[in-house]
C-alpha cells in the first residue's frame, strides 16, 4: 500500500469512527415540563393502548410521554399509566395532561396485578408495554406494528434497548436449560449486523413490548399473577403465546428505545422470588446448553441447521432486476425452514444500497457492514465474515468475479464447511453470442471470454455443489466436465400476480422492461427501435412503446425517447404498466439463462414476443404460451402487429400464460434445493 493511501484510508477510518450514529437523547430538567403543553388525542377506539408502568422519577416519566407525543402520530393510541408510587408530585403532573388515563395503584397488590388492571381499562387491538425509565425513538411503534402486519403467527415483538451511554443493552432474550435468561448483546455496539436484523427469541424486555390484547382464544393476553416481578411476568407471558397459543415472539432491531436502567431493589428481589416459580413452570421447555464448546454462548437456538453464509458480488435490489428477484425468493424458502442466512456483499455504494440493507435486515437476514465498538475500532467486513464462518454450515456464492473474489479470501479458514457455487447464468456462453453482434471481435474481448469461462468452470469444479438457473445451461456445463450429479437447477420464481382484468380492447402499447447495466437489454432497446418499430410504425403509427427499468444510458434516452417510444426508467410499482399494455416484447437477440422478464409477464398472463434467445429455458410453445420469432427484424414485426390486432390470439396466449409457470413454482424451487442439501449431507 502506497504512503498516500494509507494515510487516506486512516483519514477515511478516524471520520467512520467519528461519525458513529447515537441515538437522540433528550433527558430533559424538570423546569421544562412546567411551561410545557402536552397534547394526547382522546380515540375511542385506538389501535394501540400504551400501557406505561411508573419505575422511575417523574422527570424520567414526562420525558417518556414527550418522545411518545412526538413519533408514530399517525398511529391512533390511547395512553394508560400505571403510578404505582403515588407520590403528590408525580399526581401534580400527571393530573393535567390531557387524554392519559391514570390508574393509581393497589397499595396492596403486586405492580403485575396493577399492570392487568391497566389490561382490562385498555381498548386498543394491541398493548404496548412500556417502563417509564425510556425515551422512544423515530419509528419504535410503527416498526413493532410493521413485524405483527408482515410475518406469520406473530404473538409479541420487543424492541432494541439501548443504554444512555450509546451501547446495546438488551437485542432480545433467550432461555437455556435450568431457565437461565441471558439479554442478547449485552454491552456491544448498538450497529453491530450480528445484532440488528429481525429475529425469533424466546422473550424481550417488559421496557418495550407490542402483543395483542385479545388471544386467540378470545380472552384477554394478561400477566400471570402468580409472578411479583414484572420481567418475570412478561417472559411467561412471551412463553404462553408460544406453547399455549403457537405465536412466536420477535426482536425488532427498527424499533429502539433508550432506557435509563435502574432497576429498584424491590423488583431485583421480587424477581429472584419468582425464580423458583419460573423454574417450576418452564424448565422442561429448555434443553439447550447456554455455552458452545468454545465457550460462546450459543445465539442460535431459534435456527435450523445448516445455517448460511452467502457471499455476494453487489447488494441484491429485488425491484430492480429478475436475478435479485430470484435472490430474495431463495431467503424466502430457506427462512421459511428455519435457517439462518448472513449475507456480505463485495462492493457497496452507501446511497444506492443502504435501503436494502435495512430491507434485507427487515426480513431477518443478517447484513455484514463495518461499524465502530464501544471501544472506536472498526469490525469489517473482511473479520465479521471470519467469524461468521465458524458458525455457518454452507457458503454459498454468486457468480464467477464473486466466487474468485469471495474464494480467495476464505479458502484457508473453511475447513468442514460446504461451498456452493451459483452461476445465475453462463456469463463467457453470453458473451460468445454476443460476439455475433459486434462489428469486430477483438484478443482482448477473446481473451475476456476465456477469462470469464475460466472462472466459471474454476467455481464449479471447486464447489460442493452448483446451482444452475435453468437445466438448459446445467446440460451445457456437464458437456463440458462438470460432474452432473452434483449440479441442481434453482431458477427463478414466478407465481401468478392478482392483477386487474383489463381487457383487449382496453389496453394499448407495446411494453419492455429490465435492468440495463446488462448489455443483452441494452442491445434488445436498440434492435427495437432501430430495426421493429419503424416496421410496425408503417402499418400502425399509433402504437407506442413504453421501455421500463433502471440505469437507462443518458445518451440512448435522448436519442430514443419521444412520444411514440418513451424510456420511462426505473418504476417503484410496474403493476400499471403490466395491466394496461397490450403486447409485452423481449426482442433479445444474445444472452443465457432464464429470462426473469418475460416470467414476469406470464405473472401478469400479458402475452408475449420473444425471440428463440428469449424463449430459452422458459418451456414456450409457439402461438400457444407465446409469439416466437427469429432474429429477422420483419418477421419480429409481424408478430407484433399479428398479437396486437387479433383479438383471438392474443385471448389463447392470455388465456395460456400460466402454463409454462409450473416449472418456476415456489414448490419446485423449494424442492430443488433440498435435493441440493441433502446431496451435501443435510437431511430433515
Amino acid at each position: 500500500m502506497g504512503i498516500k493511501r494509507f494515510f487516506k484510508n486512516k483519514i477515511k477510518d478516524r471520520n467512520f469512527i467519528k461519525n458513529k450514529r447515537k441515538l437522540e437523547i433528550n433527558n430533559f430538567e424538570i423546569k421544562f415540563f412546567e411551561n410545557y403543553s402536552f397534547n394526547f388525542e382522546i380515540n375511542k377506539n385506538p389501535e394501540v393502548s400504551i400501557i406505561i408502568f411508573f419505575s422511575g422519577s417523574i422527570r424520567q416519566t414526562l420525558n417518556c410521554l414527550y418522545t411518545l407525543e412526538q413519533y408514530d402520530k399517525n398511529i391512533s393510541k390511547e395512553i394508560i399509566i400505571i403510578n404505582n408510587e403515588s407520590l403528590e408530585d408525580t399526581l401534580q403532573f400527571l393530573d393535567r395532561i390531557p387524554g392519559i388515563v391514570i390508574i393509581n395503584s393497589d397499595k396492596d397488590a403486586d405492580l403485575t396485578q396493577n399492570i392487568n388492571k391497566g389490561i382490562k381499562s385498555a381498548k386498543g387491538v394491541y398493548i404496548y408495554m412500556l417502563n417509564s425509565s425510556v425515551e422512544i425513538q423515530e419509528y419504535c411503534l410503527s416498526s413493532l406494528l410493521d413485524v405483527f402486519k408482515t410475518k406469520e403467527n406473530v404473538g409479541a415483538v420487543g424492541s432494541k434497548i439501548v443504554s444512555p451511554d450509546n451501547t446495546l443493552q438488551e437485542a432480545g432474550c433467550l432461555i437455556f436449560k435450568k431457565s437461565g435468561i441471558i439479554s442478547i448483546g449485552r454491552g456491544e455496539a448498538i450497529d453491530a449486523p450480528q445484532y440488528d436484523y429481525l429475529r425469533k427469541v424466546d422473550c424481550c424486555s417488559e421496557n418495550s413490548l407490542l402483543f395483542s390484547r385479545i388471544n386467540t382464544e378470545g380472552n384477554l393476553n394478561l400477566l400471570d399473577e402468580a409472578f411479583l416481578s414484572v420481567d418475570s411476568g412478561v417472559a411467561d407471558l412471551c412463553l404462553r403465546l408460544k406453547n399455549k397459543q403457537k405465536l412466536d415472539t420477535y426482536y425488532q432491531p427498527l424499533s429502539e428505545i433508550v432506557h435509563f436502567e435502574n432497576i429498584p431493589n424491590k423488583e431485583k428481589k421480587l424477581f429472584a422470588k419468582d425464580k423458583r416459580t419460573f423454574l417450576e413452570k418452564w424448565d422442561n421447555y429448555f434443553t439447550n446448553e447456554m455455552f458452545l464448546p468454545d465457550g460462546k454462548i450459543n445465539y442460535n437456538t431459534h435456527f435450523k441447521k445448516p445455517n448460511f453464509l452467502f457471499l455476494e458480488e453487489n447488494m441484491p435490489k429485488p425491484d430492480q432486476d429478475s436475478g435479485s428477484r430470484r435472490f430474495l425468493e431463495i431467503v424466502k424458502i430457506l427462512q421459511k425452514n428455519g435457517h439462518r442466512i448472513i449475507l456480505a456483499v463485495k462492493h457497496f455504494e452507501e446511497s444506492i444500497d443502504r435501503p436494502y440493507v435495512k430491507f434485507f435486515r427487515s426480513i431477518g437476514v443478517q447484513v455484514c457492514m463495518d461499524y465502530v465498538t464501544p471501544k472506536d475500532k472498526i469490525i469489517k467486513v473482511a473479520d465479521q465474515i471470519e467469524e461468521a464462518i465458524h458458525s455457518v454450515d454452507i457458503i454459498w456464492i454468486f457468480r464467477p468475479i464473486g466466487f474468485d473474489h469471495w474464494y480467495g479470501q476464505i479458502k484457508n479458514k473453511i475447513s468442514g464447511k460446504k461451498i456452493v457455487y451459483d452461476m445465475v447464468d453462463l456469463h463467457y456462453l453470453r458473451m460468445e453470442r454476443e460476439n455475433g453482434y459486434i462489428d469486430l471481435v477483438t484478443k482482448e474481448r477473446e481473451k475476456e471470454i476465456k477469462f470469464f469461462k475460466e472462472k466459471e468452470y474454476f467455481g464449479m469444479n471447486t464447489s460442493d455443489a452448483v446451482l444452475s438457473i435453468s437445466d438448459e445451461e446445467k446440460n451445457t456445463v456437464s458437456k463440458n466436465g462438470v460432474k452432473s450429479d452434483k449440479i441442481f437447477t434453482v431458477s427463478n420464481i414466478h407465481k401468478p400476480v392478482n392483477a386487474n382484468a383489463v381487457g383487449f380492447s382496453k389496453r394499448e402499447g407495446v411494453l419492455f422492461i429490465g435492468g440495463y447495466n446488462h448489455l443483452p437489454n441494452i442491445d434488445a432497446v436498440k434492435f427495437l427501435h432501430e430495426s421493429v418499430m419503424p416496421l410496425v410504425w408503417k402499418k400502425n403509427e399509433n402504437i407506442k412503446v413504453f421501455i421500463l427499468g433502471p440505469d437507462f444510458p443518458e445518451d440512448l434516452k435522448q436519442k430514443y425517447h419521444s412520444d411514440k417510444f418513451q424510456v420511462l426508467g426505473y418504476q417503484k410499482s410496474v403493476d400499471h404498466w403490466f395491466e394496461n399494455a397490450r403486447v409485452f416484447v423481449a426482442p433479445l437477440r444474445y444472452g443465457a439463462g432464464v429470462k426473469g422478464k418475460i416470467g414476469q409477464a406470464l405473472e401478469f398472463k400479458l402475452p408475449v414476443v420473444t425471440t428463440e434467445i428469449g424463449a430459452e429455458g422458459m418451456s414456450l410453445e409457439d402461438r400457444k404460451t407465446a409469439l416466437i420469432s427469429d432474429e429477422n427484424p420483419q418477421n419480429f414485426a409481424d408478430k407484433i402487429l399479428e398479437l396486437y390486432n387479433d383479438e383471438h390470439l392474443w385471448q389463447t396466449l392470455h388465456e395460456n400464460s400460466l402454463q409454462p409457470l409450473s416449472k418456476f413454482s415456489i414448490e419446485t424451487q423449494e424442492e430443488n434445493i433440498k435435493k441440493m442439501l441433502e446431496y451435501l449431507g443435510f437431511k430433515d
